[in-house]
Formats: C-alpha cells, structure tokens, sequence
C-alpha cells in the first residue's frame, strides 16, 4: 500500500526503513527532496500545534498516512465523533441554562433525563444532517469528474478537523460571562474543516469553503426544523423567543 508525502501530496512507496528496534530512517520524496512524512517522529503536542495552524502537511498525515484505507470509519475517528456529539450535548444544555430559561421555562421544568435525550436527538440529528448535506455536495461538485473520492474520508476529515469544538469547554471552566464571543471558535473550525477538506479532495479552498458552508447552512435549517416539530408546535409562544435570542442552540 502507498503512502503520501506530507509535503507536496506525491505517492511513496513507505515512510521509513526500520533498522532496528530504535533505529529508523524517514524516506524522502523524490519529488520535493523533503522527509515523506516528518510527524512520525513527532508528539501529539506538535500536531494539535500544527493542527491549530491549520497546516496542510498535518492533515495529509492524519488522512492518507495515518489512517489505513477501509471502507468504514476508523475506531478512534468514530470514538471522537461520539465525543464530539456528547460535547455539544453539554454545550448546549449549558447555554440553556444561562440564555434560554428566562424566556421560556417550560422547557426547563422537564426532569433532566427528558432535557438530556431531547437535546441529544436535537445534536444526533444536526450531525447526521451535516454530514450527509457535504457529502452530497461534493457528490454533485465531482459529477463530471472521474476523480475517486471515498466519502466515508470525507467524513472522517470533517471530524477530526472539528477538533476546535473542544476548545469551548475552556470557557465553561473558567465560567466566561460571554460565551456568545464563541463565534470566534467556530470560525476556527469552518476554517479548519475547509482546510482538511480541500487538502484531501485536491480543490481550491473557496470551492471547499463554499461546500462547507452549505453543509452549515443544511445544519441550521434542520436545527429548526427539528425544534419547530418537536417543540414549538406545542409551544408557539416560544418561537419569538427562540428567533430573538437563539444562542443556546447555535454551536
């Protein structure tokens, strides 16, 4: 099986020759003349680092190199999609607490396990909506193209480049009075799930960007349409409120 060099997107044959236990020596790519793959010799610090520098080479190196070729999703990419959904879980219940209850306390008087698997279906939903919305976007952008993209990486590169999400939880910690600058991350993380995408599909970044966005503007439009079915059909006085003050239910 090929490998990728991390710097210029060649295939290569592998990425090291191991010549004993300790002893190991990074291939270099006959292309660009630079070390295939430098992050095997680094820590995970240095690549969350780069990670959060947006940095091409580090998501060649988690897509193409790290990641072994399967139909599926790789274990810990789908044990970290699972945490991801959980965090907005929390997020959002957070955010409900301090933004919603002086509107609308209905919602609030449920017993927790209630507000819990609501909310989780709210974010499962979200999530699936997202994911799908993308991959039908990039399914009709290469429509005339014979380029082979598996859509399951496609996936895979939008949840590791959501790593940003976690981030927020910094400022639930140390008990942030405004958690609405939070914009800020979300900014990270369309920058960075643009970047991962257009690093593993080869296309420029504003058609990446715009892909991407659709998948947030599907996102949102089901985030509604989920709430206006399960909630504010039984409580329509509620609706204002939400379309006044949405922050609790946008992550």
């Amino acid at each position: 099986m090929t490998s990728t060099c991390v710097e210029c997107g060649n295939s290569v044959s592998n990425l090291y020759t191991q010549y004993s236990k300790d002893n190991i020596r990074l291939t270099t790519c006959d292309r660009c003349n630079k070390f295939a793959d430098k992050y095997i010799e680094h820590d995970f610090i240095i690549i969350f680092i780069d990670m959060l520098l947006h940095k091409p080479q580090v998501y060649r190196h988690l897509l193409f190199n790290r990641i072994t070729e399967q139909d599926g999703v790789e274990p810990h990419v789908f044990r970290f999609a699972i945490l991801l959904v959980l965090f907005e879980v929390y997020i959002k219940w957070f955010r409900l607490e301090r933004y919603y209850t002086s509107h609308d306390a209905t919602f609030i008087q449920q017993p927790l396990h209630y507000q819990y698997l609501y909310i989780l279906a709210l974010c499962i939903f979200e999530f699936v909506v997202f994911h799908c919305s993308i991959n039908m976007a990039v399914r009709w952008y290469l429509r005339n193209q014979t380029k082979k993209i598996r859509y399951n990486y496609v996936s895979m590169a939008l949840v590791i480049s959501s790593f940003g999400k976690m981030l927020l939880i910094l400022m639930v910690i140390w008990d942030y009075k405004q958690l609405e600058y939070s914009w800020l991350v979300s900014i990270i993380v369309l920058a960075s799930n643009t970047e991962a995408l257009s690093v593993y599909m080869s296309i420029p970044y504003f058609q990446t960007l715009l892909i991407v966005s659709f998948g947030i503007i599907c996102r949102t439009c089901a985030q509604f349409l989920f709430l206006f079915l399960t909630y504010f059909n039984d409580h329509p006085e509620s609706l204002s409120s939400y379309i006044a003050k949405p922050k609790w239910i946008n992550v």
